[in-house]
């Protein structure tokens, strides 16, 4: 009776474990334009916020402004360019790094602005100039909807295995494939992102 129980103690138990891979869904970007910013979670704000304002201002002559009588004006541009304008594209958690990329860009035209008013108008009273008169600002948003892929890995193991010891953990890498260890499936799960698209474009008869 002994030597059954001792056996019973001995025998040892398994658990199942199960380990999901999520394969995201991304959209490919067919055709981007020079005008076009993509953010990514991967690089600092400043890399795109700094392309951001050479796109807009590629296109801008060397000369900054413009001195008619007493007046200083910023330098027009006769022929719109294609880098007057720049759209920004973002997605997901994205979103907000693209909010503040346009919050320094609007930023940096008032100050812009406020520059050449100072140096305009040095004895005068200085007049509130409206930075959306300079810059049109478009926002679209849409939602994705995208499909992933969840894989499901479930083996069998024994308990030792969710613990600390190494042993267990060498053992069980080298066991062969067995199919009724290991259960492999493929599911589909929908998820919904929202995607921005911000166009700031400079208005060549103001800026």
């Amino acid at each position: 009776m002994d030597d059954i129980m001792k056996k019973k103690k001995k025998k040892k138990k398994k658990t199942k474990v199960t380990l999901e891979t999520i394969q995201k869904e991304h959209t490919s970007v067919l055709q981007k334009k020079k005008t076009d910013v993509y953010i990514t979670s991967g690089k600092p704000i400043k890399i795109y916020y700094d392309r951001v304002i050479k796109v807009l201002n590629s296109g801008t002559k060397q000369l900054d402004l413009i001195i008619d009588g007493d007046n200083r004006q910023p330098n027009n541009l006769c022929n719109p360019s294609e880098g007057d304008q720049v759209s920004i594209y973002a997605v997901g958690t994205n979103i907000l790094r693209a909010s503040y990329i346009l919050q320094d860009v609007i930023n940096f035209y008032c100050n812009f602005i406020r520059k050449v008013q100072q140096m305009a108008r040095k004895d005068k009273k200085q007049k509130f100039a409206d930075v959306f008169s300079f810059i049109n600002v478009d926002v679209i948003s849409k939602t994705l909807h995208m499909n992933d892929t969840v894989i499901s890995n479930t083996y069998t193991v024994k308990e030792e295995f969710l613990q600390d010891d190494y042993d267990a953990v060498i053992a069980f890498a080298k066991q062969p494939y067995d199919p009724a260890l290991h259960k492999y499936r493929e599911r589909t799960k929908e998820r919904r992102v929202t995607a921005v698209v911000i166009s700031i474009k400079k208005n060549p008869t103001m800026l």
